[in-house]
């Protein structure tokens, strides 16, 4: 049975909001539960390592017994320090868990307005082109008009290559990680997949906060899940993300990383997101620009 060309698009943004969903619904179903356990053991384990490190330094020849009793103080302290700061930590979370799901809530909404606009790009088109023709001069709309245009391409490509990338990575950091056995790899994956909409930094905090509920289990494997997601990044960056997406935006790494600090420091969380396709968009303009003033000299 085939789909009529004009209800594909509806029945593709469907499908896209429902994802969208099921994988908020997730990340808050696997992350919620098990937060405050993974805090109230992460000081136990982290005094466990501590008094450890103390016995290792103690049977060492190089560590006199003087050294040994200000490093085992100094743990006793740190243990102490670190189970009040965890505790703070997690009445402040526990307080706050309603502007946390506010600030996700926004922005998942911020996405799904930006696929409906997406979706009935070219009726707005047309409606803005008419209005536009009545108030200014043909000249005028015409480059209004190519600057929408080319706006509309960016966003669209953006979000798509976003989307893929999101899968693609969750898939691989979750799959990696169950090959070598490290704990919480579909937690982590979802929560890659969903920061990875944040250039650069997305992804390594999604892998920081994994490791961190490791770290409960396994130190060795929180360390060896870090060591994981640079293998990952290197193979997906340099690797898959060529060959699946293709062309990008076409805006180069240091303009993205760029407009990713710029925008998070001026709108925060909502601009390292929106702000690679603006830059994406001036990039490209300005380039065309200067290409047409070259050929001009010619």
């Amino acid at each position: 049975m085939k789909v009529k060309a004009e209800l594909r698009r509806p029945i593709a943004m469907v499908l896209v909001f429902l994802a969208l969903i099921l994988i908020v619904i997730a990340l808050l179903v696997l992350v919620l539960p098990t937060l405050a356990q993974t805090i109230s053991q992460l000081g136990t384990v982290l005094s466990t390592v501590l008094t450890q490190l103390g016995k290792l330094l103690g049977s060492s020849e190089f560590v006199t017994k003087d050294m040994l009793s200000t490093i085992v103080s100094g743990i006793q302290g740190q243990s102490s320090s670190i189970s009040q700061a965890l505790i703070g930590f997690l009445s402040g979370l526990t307080s706050n868990i309603g502007n946390i799901f506010s600030s996700l809530m926004n922005a998942f909404l911020i996405i799904v307005f930006t696929f409906s606009f997406l979706s009935s790009k070219e009726h707005l088109a047309a409606m803005t082109s008419r209005l536009l023709k009545v108030f200014l001069p043909e000249k005028v709309v015409i480059k209004l008009t190519y600057i929408g245009q080319v706006a509309l391409e960016t966003y669209d490509q953006f979000l798509m290559i976003q989307l893929i990338e999101a899968v693609i990575i969750g898939v691989m950091i979750a799959v990696g990680y169950s090959v070598f056995g490290i704990p919480y790899g579909v937690m982590t994956g979802i929560f890659a997949g969903v920061l990875s909409f944040i250039p650069y930094v997305g992804p390594m905090i999604a892998c920081v906060v994994g490791a961190i509920f490791i770290f409960t289990v396994s130190p060795t494997q929180a360390l060896l899940s870090l060591l994981l997601y640079q293998v990952i990044q290197l193979i997906e960056g340099n690797l898959i993300y060529p060959r699946v997406v293709g062309q990008s935006i076409g805006l180069p790494a240091i303009f993205t990383l760029a407009a990713a600090s710029i925008g998070g420091n001026l709108f925060g969380l909502l601009g390292m997101i929106f702000f690679t396709p603006i830059f994406a968009v001036i990039y490209r303009l300005v380039k065309e620009f200067v290409v047409a003033k070259e050929n001009q000299l010619d």
